[in-house]
């Protein structure tokens, strides 16, 4: 069985490692994430305890600030994974590892996003 625990943060789509977490100066504000070169973003939520505003801040990243095409995205238009911190051992954990945490989860989360291999943006559409 593979291991979901790694000491390096990884793309969970290609297995590169992204860029470093950097603030990114953003139309609405700013947000802490960072890019891969596979196309996929990411949002660190240090806290883990908010997702919600991760995600929209990935999802914007992820149609370079088209919130108009990002509103619109359905679920099956992105491949959404969660990766925890755990700063106490040190360890990236990703699946099963990443959800044992429960309600009281302090871990530090990188919310990851790619575009489906399919879906084109939607300026190029129009």
């Amino acid at each position: 069985m593979r291991s979901n625990r790694y000491r390096v943060l990884t793309c969970p789509f290609c297995g590169r490692v992204p860029e470093e977490p950097h603030k990114i100066d953003m139309r609405f504000g700013e947000t802490t994430g960072g890019r891969c070169e596979c196309g996929a973003v990411y949002a660190f939520d240090e806290t883990g305890h908010l997702l919600g505003d991760a995600f929209n801040d990935a999802l914007a990243l992820l149609y370079n600030e088209d919130y108009d095409a990002a509103q619109n995205a359905s679920e099956q238009d992105y491949q959404e994974v969660v990766i925890s911190f755990d700063k106490r051992h040190g360890w990236y954990l990703q699946g099963a590892d990443a959800d044992r945490g429960g309600p009281l989860d302090r871990r530090s989360k990188y919310l990851f996003l790619k575009k489906q291999k399919n879906q084109k943006d939607r300026k190029e559409l129009s």
